[in-house]
């Protein structure tokens, strides 16, 4: 068992490689087209930082999540040599305040629809041969995860009874519905990890359009 398990880690460590090196496959403008994308950046509010524009905080933020290196400091400094091979004269800071202010201005409404549309793209333009008995396949699976200790995540999001005021953190629970052909999440929904209405299966009633 502990085999298998670190085999498929070591899948998913080398996919992760394949698309931080491929700069194609991170391209959320392949998977959308101009018009839904430049919607969906529109309702960012508007950037001060003329380097890190909502375009380019995306684009930084996942690559932050699939790299090994998951720190704002390698992000930012990655972007900062993409950018002096493009223009010396022109570079910015490497502090990494900007970035980290421009992704907190990044809306959360933006990212669901950049999910749900990158999901659906994905599912519409896969291989029919991929699909079992030209059906699309789909995966419910759900999981928890901690959060930052803020007032505002200890409101929505409650920390465990078993653990004590300012020594515990927020839990979110998650349920995503995932395509078997594709991998790609088509539609998610979250919630408190305890409370009325709060379980996986209340959860799933969330997202009936895609059941």
């Amino acid at each position: 068992m502990h085999y298998v398990i670190n085999k498929l880690k070591s899948q998913i460590e080398k996919q992760k490689a394949t698309l931080l090196d491929d700069e194609e496959s991170l391209s959320i403008e392949s998977l959308l087209s101009s018009d839904k994308f430049q919607s969906i950046i529109n309702n960012c509010r508007s950037f001060r930082s003329r380097f890190y524009t909502p375009f380019v905080t995306l684009i930084l933020f996942i690559r932050q999540v699939l790299s090994p290196d998951k720190s704002c400091k390698n992000t930012v400094a990655t972007f900062l040599a993409s950018v002096s091979t493009e223009d010396n004269n022109n570079i910015p800071s490497s502090n990494t305040g900007p970035y980290c202010k421009a992704r907190q201005k990044l809306p959360i409404e933006t990212l669901e629809s950049l999910v749900k549309l990158s999901g659906d793209s994905l599912s519409k333009s896969s291989n029919a041969r991929w699909k079992i008995y030209n059906r699309e396949v789909k995966l419910i699976d759900g999981t928890s995860l901690t959060m930052a200790d803020s007032e505002e995540n200890q409101s929505r999001y409650p920390q465990h009874d078993a653990q004590k005021a300012g020594a515990g953190f927020p839990i979110m629970r998650l349920v995503a519905i995932m395509s078997l052909t594709t991998g790609g999440i088509i539609d998610y929904a979250v919630g408190a990890y305890k409370g009325k209405g709060t379980g996986e299966h209340a959860l799933l009633r969330q997202t009936p359009s895609v059941i």
